[in-house]
């Protein structure tokens, strides 16, 4: 590809190493900060666990399967005859939408009082979380009812100010600030680069080149992590986790394809241009 970076002065083949270099590290930590830093990477988790039907369906089974393990007398009786019942029962839960409303806010709370550096001690009652599935149960069978005399035993969530390990504020906001300084220096090194180059036609193609390369780049590692994700998954010894995971995951790993498909997608294009006529194959600057 040399043959591409000559330029009139010798700060094109540099500035075009440091353009790709840039630009790979961009990509990188961009797709990352997308999955966990641009928001609250546990709602991303649960909102694709509960769109899934699959995994809600199986949660219900689970759940009397599990029950039924350390179940005795009247509690087994009951979940022995009304198993399917409640196992739909516990999908109808989860699919929920005021469910899903109250776990986003106990998660968002959680995720804003540690990423917000507060010094303040603060608790989260989570009990209108847990009612709500009593009442669920409750239309399967009034012995459910049962259940609320447990819910003063529940304490709230309490939240207390990190005073050990990294900073959860610090940390996201040198991690933005990171992002951010890359894509400038990719920027900027992409201007000097094109301010150097010989052609718009070489220019043009070392860009698409670097943006074809570094595209693959992040498509396989997607392709890699979902593998390796899949494969630990399997591992799992409980059926219902083994199917949660690369479900779990999917949000997370997801913005690493997609960057890659846009940078692979906008390279091809880049380097399509070159060998149009159009094209000012010598155009001089």
């Amino acid at each position: 590809m040399s043959f591409l970076l000559k330029g009139r002065r010798g700060g094109a083949i540099p500035t075009a190493i440091f353009f790709a270099l840039f630009l790979t590290l961009f990509s990188l930590l961009g797709s990352l900060y997308e999955s966990v830093g641009s928001g609250n990477p546990v709602n991303k988790v649960t909102g694709a666990l509960i769109s899934s039907q699959s995994f809600k369906v199986d949660a219900g089974k689970y759940f009397v399967s599990k029950a039924l393990e350390t179940a005795k007398g009247d509690e087994r009786k009951l979940l022995l005859q009304k198993g399917p019942q409640i196992s739909a029962a516990v999908t109808q839960i989860l699919s929920n939408p005021i469910l899903h409303s109250q776990l986003d806010q106990i998660s968002n709370s959680v995720y804003s009082y540690y990423t917000s550096n507060s010094k303040v001690e603060q608790s989260i009652d989570v009990k209108p979380l847990l009612q709500l599935s009593i009442l669920g149960l409750e239309s399967v069978d009034p012995q459910f009812v049962q259940l609320k005399k447990e819910l003063d035993k529940i304490k709230p969530i309490k939240l207390q100010p990190q005073t050990k390990g990294p900073n959860a504020s610090q940390v996201k906001s040198d991690f933005t600030l990171v992002v951010a300084l890359l894509l400038l220096l990719a920027l900027f090194t992409l201007a000097l680069y094109l301010l150097f180059s010989k052609s718009r036609k070489g220019a043009l193609r070392v860009v698409g080149i670097t943006l074809l390369s570094d595209g693959l780049f992040l498509i396989v590692l997607n392709l890699v992590a979902g593998a390796i994700i899949k494969h630990q998954a399997s591992t799992a010894s409980e059926s219902l986790i083994r199917e949660a995971i690369p479900i779990a995951a999917h949000p997370l790993t997801a913005p690493i394809f997609t960057l890659g498909f846009i940078e692979f997608l906008f390279g091809f294009i880049l380097v399509a241009l070159t060998f149009l006529k159009r094209v000012n194959v010598n155009s001089q600057g």
